[in-house]
């Protein structure tokens, strides 16, 4: 239970009438409508806007190139922060046709209640629409989509997230609401707690209650920057009790969780009778690690960049392979910069990035790609996926011999056993180190691996393609 809690409310800690408000309820409240199925978690971004508070690259170059803004509702799984589908539309910055969008991603040209849709291999929906709108779903679920574009799904859907689509839209760079009401049970979670030490003198039990009774959370990132991030908790139980230990709850949560966002201690915080909201700076790697739970922002770009490939018809063959493999080869090394500028507190947040962008690698399109840099990317990923792997079974090897020294004594030669808290203290904090240690080796060995395989490859794509990789 804790696991999910922990999930849940790590999102909390990562995360807060008109334009404003019509134009905001045409899309997020008509999508909401529309559901095809029952959601839980509500977006928007605003691509421009929210790459330049970010550094300028952390969307992507296709990202900014090609669409303006997107919003989308997905139903997430909050244990293993995975959506179960998502769906959503994207503002592109030309229009695009689904015929032409079927051959160059090679699908497919279907019709669902004289809608024209496109079906890709990577498991997506396109529906081209007006004004240079986009609908994408995912999975490429038939019956779904038809729920979606039929307005079948008469789907529920809280109180909660229909507020969250009035968010003003023109002070927004970013928007995300996740739904939580129910998912979490009291008792067990008031045991959970019971090792805290955010806690203070506060009852495990009673802040069990308070957290058990979350409604949802939302996150708003402004335009002027990432220091305007406001996270806010909605609770059917008065929070304000909580507010003197919020930053270090939330912190403990995340850090429990296997994240990291230090951030979280610096931000203020304030509380009343039914919500508990903290403002402050959040990072980018924070943000781009929430972000990147959800993948209709990247199928929508990738979408668009095709319609922007205009001489692909004069290419020959080779050529085109060529230059499809060099966008497959600048997307991976995209996200190995974004993997090494990552500064995880924690091993287990290492872990978990690292997982993150490698299954990052394997949703990138390999169509009319060459083989070698195919190949290439799955050896990447596979190499980050195998350091997540490894920091984890060092972490439950070290959690394995801290319990066993917890339990050691010493023998004092005269009186039968003594028990030296201050050496196994020093015993496990050697543990922690020495796991710590080899944690950050490995990861730093996969990368030196990572950048001479990319070093010999470029190499050998510069010289088969005649082109700069």
């Amino acid at each position: 239970m804790i696991s999910r809690v922990t999930a849940g409310l790590a999102i909390c800690s990562l995360l807060v009438s008109g334009i404003v408000a019509n134009a905001e309820d045409e899309k997020l409240g008509l999508l909401l409508d529309r559901s095809p199925s029952p959601p839980n978690v509500v977006g928007y971004v605003n691509a421009e806007s929210l790459n330049k508070v970010m550094g300028g690259s952390a969307l992507g170059a296709d990202m900014v190139q090609n669409v303006n803004d997107y919003w989308f509702i997905s139903d997430l799984d909050i244990m293993n922060l995975r959506p179960k589908w998502e769906a959503g539309y994207a503002t592109l910055k030309q229009p695009v046709d689904a015929e032409t969008l079927a051959g160059k991603v090679d699908g497919y040209v279907d019709d669902i209640a004289g809608n024209k849709i496109v079906w890709a291999p990577s498991q997506t929906y396109f529906v081209p629409g007006k004004e240079n709108r986009l609908g994408v779903l995912r999975p490429a679920d038939r019956s779904l989509l038809s729920s979606w574009l039929l307005s079948s799904g008469n789907p529920t859907f809280s109180e909660f997230l229909r507020a969250q689509t009035k968010q003003p839209e023109g002070y927004l760079s970013l928007m995300l609401a996740f739904e939580l009401e129910n998912a979490f049970s009291p008792i067990p979670l008031g045991e959970k707690l019971k090792d805290f030490q955010s806690l203070k003198a506060q009852s495990p039990e009673t802040v069990g209650r308070i957290l058990a009774s979350i409604k949802g959370v939302s996150i708003i990132v402004g335009r002027n920057g990432l220091n305007e991030c406001i996270v806010k908790a909605e609770f059917a139980q008065s929070p304000a009790s909580l507010k003197p230990i919020a930053n270090e709850l939330f912190a403990e949560m995340i850090s429990r969780n296997g994240t990291a966002a230090p951030e979280v201690l610096t931000w203020s915080v304030d509380a009343n009778e039914t919500s508990l909201a903290m403002k402050g700076p959040i990072t980018e790697e924070t943000l781009s690690g929430v972000l990147g739970i959800f993948s209709l922002q990247g199928k929508a770009a990738r979408a668009g960049l095709s319609f922007k490939d205009s001489d692909s018809a004069n290419r020959t063959k080779e050529q085109q392979t060529g230059y499809r493999s060099k966008y497959y080869f600048d997307q991976v090394n995209t996200i190995v910069e974004q993997t090494r500028k990552h500064k995880s507190q924690t091993t287990g947040a290492l872990a978990k990035w690292n997982d993150q962008r490698a299954r990052q690698i394997d949703e990138l399109p390999t169509l009319n790609v060459d083989p070698d840099m195919i190949q290439y990317g799955s050896n990447v990923a596979e190499l980050l996926r195998g350091n997540a792997l490894t920091v984890r079974q060092g972490n439950v090897e070290a959690g394995k011999a801290k319990a066993t020294q917890g339990l050691n004594r010493g023998y004092n030669g005269y009186y039968g056993y003594g028990y030296d808290a201050n050496s196994v203290a020093a015993n496990q904090n050697v543990t922690s180190a020495y796991a710590r240690g080899n944690a950050y080796a490995n990861y730093q060995e996969i990368l030196n691996q990572i950048d001479q395989m990319t070093a010999d490859l470029r190499r050998g794509m510069t010289q088969k393609y005649q082109m700069q990789f």
